[in-house]
């Protein structure tokens, strides 16, 4: 059985550089390590309503007399301050400059 003569080129010139087999493979040369990105809050102010608006009764004194009267009283709001996610905490691989590592890139996390 007789192999192609690029095939054969191939192996001597991956052989004679001292590729690895990745790069033969045609992999990318890089190097990553796994940072940790902790989790992104945020301080927000809300306005919320404490009280909805509502219609009560009242006793007041009218011109010496006892009178009932329908009273409105109004929503009563407040500012809430909030801390918010942006968002969750991640690992990421980030490339590391100037590596001559042929390595496979995975992600085990």
């Amino acid at each position: 059985m007789q192999l192609p003569s690029n095939f054969l080129k191939m192996a001597l010139v991956a052989a004679f550089l001292g590729a690895a087999p990745a790069s033969a493979a045609g992999m990318r040369t890089a190097c990553y390590e796994k940072v940790h990105q902790p989790a992104v809050y945020k301080n927000i102010t809300r306005t919320i309503m404490t009280h909805r608006a509502h219609t009560a009764w009242e006793n007041r004194i009218i011109n010496g007399r006892d009178v009932l009267c329908k009273v409105h009283r109004p929503a009563v709001y407040q500012k809430v301050r909030q801390n918010v996610m942006v968002h969750p905490a991640r690992t990421v691989l980030r490339p590391v400059r100037n590596c001559n590592q042929n390595v496979r890139i995975s992600s085990n996390f």
